[in-house]
């Protein structure tokens, strides 16, 4: 018993149940109870947070149809008794600790204001390689998108080496979130040439909203130039 995997969400009992995810690479991996209550949308709240902290709380059967921000269950069948020990955790409660407040931030919708604060009251090194950590552990994408949102909004150019070997090697999927921390890490012109290389590879229909998304965040003339020499059709929705 001593080596059994636990159930990612009771952290307790064995885990002898695989489910799929939208990630073939990283299912779920639970005990028989805890499936039994993700299947039925009645986790109790700490259950839900540390899958969600895994998982994302935007994969299947943890989205905002089913739970609430801090884990109270919308649909269940039947009442979900919460005690105590059964809570998720808040900010209040993890802010000192670096690794409990990424955590927390794993499980936020968005990244907000108040997270951002907390997260700037660590030591920028330690955030950076708790940060990259976290990024190449994972093979969710919204896991990865949130690492590179703190970049973005906690670290700023402490994190522009990291940045640069990401926009070399990353594919579309994480373009929105790693073109916001290229704005944020590296000096201007470097970073929108970079973004404006990634966009030569989009398709025609889908450049006009993914440059804006990518590039809202930088404050530079040279995107003007751009938009003019590129952006040639107009599609009306």
């Amino acid at each position: 018993m001593e080596n059994a995997v636990l159930c990612e969400a009771c952290q307790k009992n064995a885990m002898n149940v695989v489910e799929d995810t939208d990630e073939p690479k990283q299912p779920y991996q639970l005990c028989q109870q805890c499936h039994k209550r993700l299947l039925n949308n009645s986790l109790r709240p700490i259950e839900w947070y540390r899958l969600a902290v895994l998982h994302s709380p935007k994969q299947f059967l943890l989205h905002d149809d089913f739970y609430g921000e801090d884990g109270q269950a919308f649909l269940s069948e039947g009442d979900v008794i919460v005690t105590k020990e059964d809570k998720a955790p808040t900010l209040q409660d993890v802010r000192q600790d670096l690794a409990s407040l990424l955590d927390f931030s794993i499980t936020r919708w968005f990244l907000e204001a108040d997270v951002i604060d907390a997260l700037k009251q660590h030591d920028q090194q330690r955030i950076l390689d708790s940060v990259q950590n976290r990024f190449n552990e994972t093979q969710h994408i919204e896991v990865k998108s949130r690492m590179l949102e703190i970049a973005a909004d906690v670290l700023g150019t402490s994190a522009a080496g990291w940045v640069r070997e990401l926009m070399i090697q990353t594919d579309k999927e994480l373009l929105y979130p790693l073109s916001w921390a290229t704005a944020s890490s590296l000096p201007e012109d470097e970073g929108l040439q970079h973004v404006l290389e990634k966009l030569t590879s989009i398709s025609e229909k889908e450049l006009p909203t993914d440059a804006f998304i990518c590039m809202y965040r930088f404050r530079s003339n040279k995107i003007l130039d751009w938009m003019e020499s590129a952006c040639t059709h107009f599609h009306v929705h």
